[in-house]
């Protein structure tokens, strides 16, 4: 049975008013991060736990029967990664994601061709999936040259609703942002004209000069306002910007991709989401004692 990771919702509506995002950084490796959270990620191993299982059916027959000609030495090594639920980097999950055009040979038995064993040896049907959607999320936090004569990136600064795997070491769990929590932050970031807040992988002690933003909207359906091109298909409520970049020595920076991203950063209220079913619990409960 698959474990349930926890799920937290980031809210900053406390009573002080310090929970905010306040800076943007442009990194490397694009996500959100800061000391007391991290959301990016060298690797990733948040995969199914049917993806770890197909690996190990796989491994477990070739121990007993042997690959012979099936498979090369990478998808052994896939599927000795995967049993052992090993963090994979974006490289490795682009190549599962690519293992798809095998996907018409799956269902070949391992004792009469390579096609079921070598599916099942990089994650079969759960691993495969998760890989594309994995590779989907990771690459929409890239921001994009809209204009390189007039020096403009664009790109994706918070994904609504989508929940973001976390492994600090001690407790493995998703974090999310609402799209009305994302408002939020949005209006406190112009309020307070955090515009020019832009630092450099995070480091709070070297704010960037020559860089600000100049737009930014928060997709709406309902009142017509799109998504950046490309990224149609993000839910409502996520956030966007542009920034102009005058200063040299970040332009050539994301020039050369020595940065691919931006990665919000600020401080957060956690508050645990729980099911309908706990919900209806705790509900049932609450009037029972009250009774």
């Amino acid at each position: 049975m698959e474990k349930e990771l926890p799920i937290y919702e980031l809210q900053i509506d406390d009573i002080n008013g310090s929970a905010e995002v306040d800076f943007v950084a442009l990194v490397d490796r694009p996500a959100v991060q800061r000391n007391f959270l991290k959301f990016a990620e060298d690797s990733w191993n948040d995969y199914p736990e049917a993806a770890v299982n197909n690996a190990r059916r796989a491994l477990k027959w070739a121990d007993e029967n042997g690959w012979g000609s099936c498979g090369e030495a990478t998808g052994k090594a896939r599927a000795n990664q995967i049993s052992k639920k090993e963090n994979l980097t974006r490289e490795t999950i682009a190549r599962m994601a690519s293992f798809k055009r095998h996907q018409q040979n799956k269902d070949v038995p391992y004792d009469e061709g390579c096609g079921g064993l070598m599916w099942d040896a990089w994650g079969g049907d759960a691993g495969i999936e998760w890989a594309i959607r994995k590779l989907k999320q990771i690459d929409r936090q890239r921001f994009q040259i809209d204009d390189e004569e007039q020096r403009i990136i664009s790109g994706v600064l918070m994904l609504a609703d989508t929940p973001i795997y976390r492994n600090d070491g001690v407790q493995e769990y998703y974090v999310v942002f609402t799209a009305e929590t994302i408002a939020e932050i949005v209006q406190k970031f112009f309020s307070k004209g955090y515009q020019n807040n832009v630092n450099l992988m995070h480091d709070s002690g070297q704010q960037l000069e020559g860089i600000t933003m100049f737009e930014s909207w928060v997709k709406d359906s309902k009142r017509g306002v799109r998504a950046l091109k490309g990224f149609d298909d993000v839910p409502d409520g996520s956030w966007f910007g542009s920034y102009k970049v005058y200063d040299d020595a970040t332009w050539e920076k994301i020039k050369s991709g020595e940065v691919l991203g931006f990665s919000v950063e600020g401080d957060f209220i956690y508050k645990q989401k729980v099911s309908k079913e706990e919900q209806m619990m705790k509900d049932i409960i609450k009037i029972l004692q009250s009774v």
